[in-house]
């Protein structure tokens, strides 16, 4: 019993105020079906594809029509049936508000017992922004070239420059750091010991949510880009 996941995904794209079309990019029969049903577009496409934004990168090259109108493209995955319509606008509204921006993505805050799962993708984030843009120059997990702007939070959220994302605890201080993986994971030692360092316990690192919002051009130059090898090493596109 039950909907196909990718139908919940659909309905949530479809309930985002800021989106015109919703296309589903995949390379099986049965989902393309039921995305249809749903009320989406399938595309069908190739199944070497290595990852979810190549394949929607040649979904638009398939669909030139929605590419020459589109203003932004938002990469939803298609089993996260829990996200939400507000989450797909808050990327497209921040990448609209950018104009010299090419991508944007989400990050909400990390709970400290969660920074040493590698499922979940931390992301430390440079100070908040204005209008500034960021223009990405390679591929891959690393820093300042992986490129984007982060919204962090939620409404009136700060809008600021992705600077690294990875599975690995990064932002956090190297006394709960050492707390942290001698005790296995868990909440941090609240009796840290000499030296702490100068805010025992703080993280500035974020969790990142894998939504994003790229404008076709630039969604197209970066599936030409070769994936470096931190993309490689820790399976991230950012």
């Amino acid at each position: 019993g039950g909907e196909p996941m990718i139908a919940h995904v659909v309905r949530a794209a479809l309930a985002a105020s800021t989106v015109q079309r919703v296309l589903v990019a995949t390379d099986h029969e049965g989902i393309a079906a039921a995305a249809e049903k749903a009320g989406a577009e399938a595309v069908m496409t190739d199944s070497a594809l290595p990852s979810g934004t190549d394949r929607v990168a040649a979904a638009l090259r398939l669909r030139a029509d929605v590419a020459a109108t589109a203003d932004v493209v938002v990469n939803v995955q298609g089993d996260e049936p829990l996200v939400e319509p507000s989450a797909i606008d808050a990327s497209a509204r921040l990448l609209l508000s950018h104009p010299t921006a090419d991508i944007a993505t989400l990050s909400t805050p990390l709970p400290a017992a969660l920074l040493l799962d590698p499922s979940k993708v931390k992301v430390v984030c440079g100070p908040p922004l204005h209008s500034e843009g960021l223009l990405p120059v390679s591929r891959g997990a690393a820093g300042p070239s992986g490129g984007g702007a982060e919204r962090v939070g939620g409404e009136g959220a700060t809008c600021r420059r992705a600077l690294f994302f990875s599975r690995a605890p990064i932002g956090v201080d190297r006394q709960t750091l050492a707390s942290l993986l001698l005790r296995g994971g868990g909440a941090a030692d609240p009796n840290p010991g000499p030296n702490p360092g100068p805010n025992p316990g703080e993280c500035a690192a974020q969790q990142h949510v894998g939504l994003y919002a790229f404008r076709p051009p630039s969604l197209q130059r970066f599936v030409e880009l070769p994936p470096s090898r931190l993309e490689a090493l820790e399976q991230l596109e950012q």
